[in-house]
């Protein structure tokens, strides 16, 4: 066993100790895969780099004071409801407050962007929320994205997504901002890249995996379409607008390194 992936169970066990008694020992059998998806996910939030700047003072463990923890929903995904107090910005503490996290995992995202041609690839799937808010049009566009599974690197996720979502082989990959998309509700943290590929005319199609139901289109479109779609409010995937304006702004400087290479 390799370091990291002894990590990785020792955290796995921790999830299944701090279930719930009550909680159907079939159900967590079942939340397995999940529950790795989200270890893995704690695992990389310990080790990464604290975001703010000088902007936003250090901060220790003592600052966050949690009196319980209860685990009210798990399925797919889980609701977690913390009871806790923290250090207020004058030094002193919060009265006890209760929030709650929909607890998803890590996940990545991947524009696909054909420099020779000047096109990208998006996808195009039904969306549970736009649908719960009464959007007329819960079938979204949106980059490549997916989980990153529990053992498996974030740069082996995009790969694994492009081939599953687009039948997409990508080459070189930049990385772009990584972001928490909603912090105040949603325990998921986003790992942003832009991915090369080439993208003929006969690229597109409907892919997905049939055992979880997926029914995704691909188009292709030029860039600068996107970016227009993007700046007219036609796109309402969060995600997918952030990494067309990051290309936009970064789009001379991969050229230049491509040339350079």
């Amino acid at each position: 066993w390799q370091p990291a992936l002894i990590d990785l169970a020792a955290e796995i066990a921790t999830l299944i100790v701090e279930a719930p008694q009550e909680q159907d020992i079939s159900l967590l059998s079942r939340r397995l895969p999940m529950l790795g998806v989200w270890a893995a996910s704690r695992l990389r939030g310990r080790a990464g780099a604290p975001s703010g700047g000088d902007l936003v003072a250090p901060h220790s463990a003592d600052d966050l004071r949690v009196s319980a923890k209860r685990h009210p929903y798990a399925g797919f995904f889980a609701v977690e409801t913390w009871d806790l107090s923290h250090r207020k910005h004058d030094g002193g503490f919060t009265p006890t407050i209760t929030r709650e996290g929909l607890v998803s995992g890590d996940a990545v995202i991947v524009l696909a962007w054909d420099p020779v041609r000047g096109r990208v690839m998006i996808i195009e799937q039904f969306r549970l929320i736009p649908a719960l808010r009464h959007d007329p049009q819960p079938w979204l566009l949106e980059p490549i994205a997916g989980r990153v599974d529990a053992g498996e690197s974030v740069e082996d996720a995009i790969r694994r997504e492009a081939l599953e979502e687009a039948d997409l082989r990508l080459e070189q990959l930049f990385p772009a901002p990584s972001y928490y998309p909603s912090p105040g509700t949603l325990a998921e943290f986003l790992y942003t890249f832009v991915g090369l590929a080439d993208l003929p005319d006969d690229i597109t199609g409907v892919h997905g995996l049939e055992g979880e139901a997926e029914d995704i289109r691909g188009h292709v479109l030029p860039r600068e379409k996107l970016l227009r779609m993007v700046l007219s409010g036609q796109i309402t995937n969060g995600p997918l607008a952030m990494i067309v304006l990051w290309l936009e702004a970064e789009k001379d400087r991969i050229l230049t390194s491509l040339s350079d290479g």
